[in-house]
């Protein structure tokens, strides 16, 4: 949120006096209510913080101009989606998904015995270029723990399996009435399908 607004808004003083009365206006009050945009949070959450800064802009009399030039942001629906603002908004969404994604990874292994799939997977997606013996060797270093390469690529193929499932519930936990279709447009639109693919019901490509 305070991304997006330092996007849209002319001055970072701006975007900290619109996120802290949001915030406060939450605490006190609740979240607004407007139109929920198909369900999903995102699209409401951008929604209200898009109005808030048009609100705070409209009333500021010293810059009149600045409401102006943001007054075609009102509406979320009103074509500016690939405003600046906008982009940044979905980039930073995006990296919330995924960064909330590998902490629920890092919790399922500290809660499951002989798991590895946090370490086994971030091994992964941080060395690329190391081959599995390798990548086998450095997690068993970090472990503390031997792990054969063989035993590394079960665990690594279980890993994105987990990694993929628990990125589906934390998206499904942003969508109102979740629906396969909405799920899959909402994953599409972040940009996500590649890491859940296999697991969303429909036709498939062998």
């Amino acid at each position: 949120m305070r991304a997006y607004l330092r996007a849209l808004l002319p001055t970072r003083d701006d975007a900290d006096d619109v996120e802290q009365e949001f915030l406060l206006q939450v605490v006190e009050k609740g979240f607004p209510t407007v139109a929920p945009g198909r369900g999903q949070f995102r699209h409401y959450l951008i929604a209200v913080v898009r109005n808030a800064a048009y609100g705070y802009l409209r009333r500021g009399s010293r810059r009149p101009a600045a409401a102006a030039d943001l007054s075609h942001l009102a509406d979320p629906s009103s074509g500016a989606a690939e405003s600046m603002a906008d982009r940044e908004w979905q980039r930073s969404w995006r990296e919330c998904v995924l960064l909330n994604t590998w902490h629920a990874l890092r919790d399922h292994q500290k809660k499951t015995k002989g798991n590895q799939f946090h370490t086994v997977l971030k091994a992964s997606v941080e060395h690329p270029e190391e081959d599995s013996p390798t990548l086998a060797a450095r997690v068993s270093k970090f472990s503390g723990q031997t792990l054969s390469p063989e035993s590394f690529r079960k665990q690594l193929s279980r890993a994105r399996v987990r990694f993929g499932e628990l990125l589906v519930e934390e998206v499904s936990r942003t969508i109102t009435d979740v629906t396969p279709e909405l799920l899959s447009e909402e994953l599409g639109e972040l940009d996500l399908l590649k890491y859940v693919r296999t697991l969303l019901p429909g036709p498939r490509d062998d």
